[in-house]
């Protein structure tokens, strides 16, 4: 097994010779990864993944190689119009969908879309004449390959394609003296099963994919001690009963459609109901690891002399950012109990390099730069979101990195990033490599709510060499939240409303992101998944 110094030093090696061709470099970096790190076993007989796509159900085995899982590629594509040519001699597959173009590669943890280099969880492979690609990285090539949504949801083993509708679904609680009610409220009617066991009562809803934007919640009063939502195939809501706990009835509605949970306390005497009202939450059983409270380092992009775009009607992106950044600090405490921590909360310059170093020494577990985007045409409208990479996704993208920090990474393919330059690019990127399907998850998350909630339009999920996110130990992003130099959405970037509703979103994208990051880790048997901290 190779040590990450010893990673680190071949693909140095490789980058050494000469500026490498994307083919070479992706040959380095896959050699290098295949060998890092022992995995953990899978089962021999997984569960069937579902694939979802616009008006279509499909179930498909996937094999067990090592601690991956893979799925046989010609099952995935069946019926989606791509071609598919295969290159046995180089050991590559290349896949076409209208003038875009995908590549895998045997026995390599990269894939290329559109000359873009792609992580994978695991290598790809060629057996028997047919490929198998890790289910996990599917929405990372063929997402971006056919121009759709797509996501890997692990928790309830579901793979989607396209405009999939998803239910949502929200956990409401309210305690009035002998009485304790539950609502779980669904966006469209969806089925509930309740059914109560010894000490707890288990809600199902039997759906391939819902979104839940509830975690858990522990009430006083002795009649429900929590309420948590576990997921999995299932997509289980657990109900733990208290002391004081004595009957439940259970009843649906409509408009929206919702189930009702009433529990009742069991009769007791004024003595007793004031005790159980101020008795503590239970406890962890000695000896259980406390759950750790996760910290997000949130940076408000620029400050001080550096003033970052201004807006025609004098708005500078230095205040906004900070504006929007101390409201999401208070919305993530309150509403996520997140510890949260700006890099700056006046109006003062910060190097660049200086940001992800408070993320670092506070062993964040994520890290979000806040940005107003600019641009010479009054009318380019829209928020997008960004993680890193040491290449652009376009050349406006590449713009966007330049203008955000003077001394921002060079561009692949310039003559700065010749030489020594090439293989800092690669060291930078190598730093965000664990951390890059995290970070893409994270930043889709939070640009779907920002679409959803603000009407400003969305540009997407890029990528780009921003020196900002460079050295972050952690998933890390950078928001473009709208145009200041689009006066229509410069004045909604002085607005407390729109702010608000800004806010709102990234909070939302965080909880989700959180949520399936949990269900990852329960579909990996528990084993906890966090940031490495320096």
């Amino acid at each position: 097994m190779l040590t990450g110094h010893q990673v680190i030093k071949y693909v140095g090696s490789v980058a050494k010779r000469g500026r490498p061709s994307i083919r070479t470099f992706a040959a380095a970096v896959g050699v290098a990864l295949t060998f890092i790190g022992p995995g953990r076993a899978l089962s021999a007989t997984p569960d069937p993944v579902v694939l979802l796509l616009e008006g279509q159900r499909r179930e498909i085995q996937p094999s067990v190689h090592g601690d991956a899982e893979l799925l046989p590629l010609d099952a995935v594509i069946a019926g989606l119009g791509v071609t598919v040519h295969n290159d046995a001699a180089a050991g590559a597959v290349t896949l076409t969908y209208q003038r875009r173009e995908a590549s895998f590669y045997s026995k390599k943890s990269l894939a290329s879309v559109g000359g873009e280099l792609r992580l994978l969880s695991s290598p790809a492979l060629l057996e028997s004449g047919q490929w198998l690609v890790p289910v996990d990285s599917v929405p990372r090539v063929l997402g971006p390959l056919l121009g759709k949504r797509s996501e890997w949801r692990a928790g309830s083993r579901v793979l989607t394609l396209g405009d999939v509708p998803v239910p949502h679904v929200g956990v409401t609680t309210f305690v009035s003296g002998d009485l304790v009610r539950v609502v779980v409220e669904a966006s469209e009617k969806v089925p509930f099963h309740v059914v109560q066991q010894e000490g707890r009562v288990v809600v199902s809803i039997p759906r391939d994919v819902v979104e839940v934007a509830f975690q858990q919640e522990r009430l006083t009063g002795g009649i429900v001690d929590l309420v948590q939502y576990e997921g999995g195939r299932d997509n289980i809501l657990n109900v733990t009963l208290g002391r004081r706990f004595q009957q439940m009835k259970a009843f649906e509605q409509d408009g929206p459609p919702r189930l009702v949970l009433e529990f009742q306390a069991a009769p007791t005497s004024a003595k007793a109901v004031k005790e159980a009202a101020t008795t503590p939450a239970p406890k962890a059983p000695a000896g259980a690891e406390a759950p750790r409270q996760r910290t997000i380092v949130i940076d408000p992009g620029h400050g001080g002399d550096d003033t970052g775009a201004k807006g025609v009607g004098g708005t500078l992106e230095k205040d906004v950012a900070l504006s929007i950044a101390r409201k999401l600090r208070t919305a993530l405490t309150n509403a996520l109990g997140y510890q949260v921590f700006l890099t700056r909360d006046k109006d003062e310059d910060l190097p660049l390099d200086e940001r992800t170093a408070v993320a670092n020494n506070y062993k964040a577990d994520l890290f979000l730069s806040i940005h107003a985007n600019a641009s010479r045409s009054h009318g380019a409208t829209g928020s997008e979101v960004y993680f890193l990479s040491y290449q652009a996704s376009d050349e406006e993208s590449r713009r966007m990195a330049m203008n955000e920090g003077a001394n921002a990474a060079p561009a692949a393919g310039t003559e700065a990033s010749q030489g020594g330059a090439d293989l800092a690019l690669i060291l930078w990127d190598m730093a965000q490599a664990e951390h890059l399907e995290e970070s893409s998850a994270l930043a889709s998350r939070i640009q779907e709510e920002l679409t959803s909630a603000t009407g400003v339009g969305q540009r997407g999920v890029k990528q780009a060499p921003f020196r900002v996110l460079v050295g972050a130990a952690m998933p890390a992003a950078l928001v473009e939240i709208a145009f200041i130099s689009n006066p229509e959405e410069e004045k909604l970037l002085s607005s407390d409303v729109f702010q608000g509703k800004v806010v709102g979103a990234i909070v939302k994208g965080i909880s989700r992101y959180d949520g399936e990051l949990g269900r990852r880790a329960e579909s990996l048997g528990g084993a906890r998944i966090r940031s490495a901290s320096p």
